[in-house]
């Protein structure tokens, strides 16, 4: 991997194709407006067009001075004409500043506005509503509209001792905190280590990252809430700093490469993550675990090549099905629809477990190929080995080379490994054992919790 330091110092460089969102304009405010999404192609063309012209101008001008430098450095001239072109210069010096001055303001405001613009869709991403591809460990999809009168989690965590939401508003100072007691604690970390011991034995490199990480990066990730709330309301920040805490370890993991170009014989690149996530939720619903401020995630994520990323995600999607096999959870995996895509995903797919005490269904993991979204922004690039069909685009015409031509951007894949307090919820809920007063746990759990087979519950 080579590094540019002189990047990571200066700032991150940002290459974002505005050419190609000028050319197509129309199709990108379609899709726009199919994912119900902000952002304006249509605003972003005419200001591309400004700063051309901005552009242009500055280079006309400094055209004309170069041309001046070069008359005055001829021997013999008379001075009233050397006096001419000092005059000249001088002119063209003010202009220069001006000129410059405009096109920083123009470049921008550009920037500002092509931000907003979110990925392209997948042909396989519905409008509107999800879409079922498949049921794991069941044979029928269960009807949300009658209520299953299963217990919740939170009865039976709370009156068995196990989860304690009230000691932790005191010291959280909210109700999207939990203390984790006895079982449920083991509980948490046998999940952890499962998950970090079964991606990696499918080659994917267990990583501890950053519980922070800079605003620039978040952003340039693409972590933007939809509607009229900012970054801030999802986002905690540490005051008097560039830093945020972290909503999930794809933020680290997508800057860990940041300004850096791989060879293409070092493709792909897969981690597994285990981190904190913190998430101020403003305007969130869910009680219980299924909703909390911090709470612990296992990730999954990778860099490709393009002709690779979709490739990629089916291994991703692969691995996160035989997960909630294995965990015996009863579960649906849906093709999200483009209004619930977030801006860097192309295609995101979802694995909701059916939630007995809430009588429907919640998510558990998602898993997105976010194309070449996050590293235009974060400037990850490779290099294709000769003849290579790497950079082979078979999403959109939008080319995959830098503007040298000689380098390509890196594709993103990410991948839920385990969302640690909603699979809790299933477990609790699908695997309460009434008759025995107990929570069963999964065999593929057991020898992670020193054989334990059932965790005793006291619910009245």
């Amino acid at each position: 991997i080579r590094h540019h330091d002189e990047e990571v110092s200066l700032g991150i460089k940002m290459n974002l194709n505005f050419h190609w969102i000028a050319d197509h304009a129309d199709e990108i405010q379609r899709n726009i407006e199919r994912r119900n999404a902000e952002g304006n192609a249509h605003e972003v063309r005419d200001l591309y067009h400004e700063y051309v012209a901005c552009r242009k101008l500055v280079d006309s001008i400094r055209s004309g001075r170069k041309k001046i430098a070069k008359e005055m450095s001829k021997k013999g001239m008379a001075v009233d004409v050397r006096n001419s072109f000092i005059e000249k210069a001088k002119s063209l010096k003010g202009s220069l500043a001006d000129a410059e001055q405009k096109l920083e303001a123009s470049h921008g405001h550009l920037l500002e506005k092509a931000m907003r613009i979110p990925n392209m869709t997948s042909e396989k991403t519905p409008d509107n509503k999800g879409k079922l591809l498949e049921l794991i460990n069941a044979t029928q999809e269960r009807d949300q509209t009658s209520g299953d009168g299963g217990k919740d989690h939170l009865l039976i965590g709370e009156a068995s001792g196990l989860l304690d939401f009230n000691s932790a508003s005191k010291v959280a100072g909210h109700n999207h905190a939990c203390f984790m007691k006895s079982e449920a604690a083991l509980l948490e970390l046998a999940l952890v280590n499962f998950a970090l011991s079964y991606c990696s034995s499918k080659g994917f490199v267990p990583v501890l990252t950053p519980d922070v990480a800079r605003r620039t990066i978040v952003e340039r990730c693409g972590f933007a809430p939809k509607g009229k709330d900012n970054l801030d309301s999802q986002v905690y920040q540490l005051e008097g700093s560039d830093l945020c805490l972290v909503g999930t370890s794809e933020i680290p993991l997508a800057g860990m490469l940041a300004s850096q170009l791989v060879d293409e014989s070092e493709l792909p690149l897969k981690f597994v993550a285990f981190s904190h996530c913190f998430r101020r939720e403003a305007g969130g619903s869910g009680a219980g675990l299924y909703r909390m401020h911090q709470f612990s995630k296992v990730e999954m994520f990778g860099f490709t090549t393009p002709s690779e990323s979709d490739n990629l995600l089916e291994e991703i999607l692969s691995i996160q099905r035989e997960i909630f096999s294995l965990l015996e959870l009863e579960c649906r995996v849906l093709e999200m629809p483009a209004t619930d895509l977030g801006a860097p995903a192309y295609r995101k797919v979802d694995i909701e477990a059916w939630m007995p005490g809430r009588g429907s269904y919640g998510e558990l993991s998602s898993a997105s190929n976010c194309l070449d979204y996050q590293t235009r922004r974060l400037d990850i690039r490779f290099r294709p080995n000769p003849n290579s069909k790497a950079i082979e685009d078979t999403h959109t015409d939008s080319p995959e080379a830098s503007r040298s031509g000689k380098t390509s951007y890196v594709h993103t894949v990410n991948g839920t490994g385990l969302a640690i307090p909603r699979t809790i919820i299933a477990i609790f809920e699908q695997m309460y054992d009434e008759d025995n007063a107990c929570v069963r746990i999964p065999k593929a759990l057991q020898s992670y919790l020193g054989g334990r087979d059932r965790i005793p519950v006291t619910v009245s």
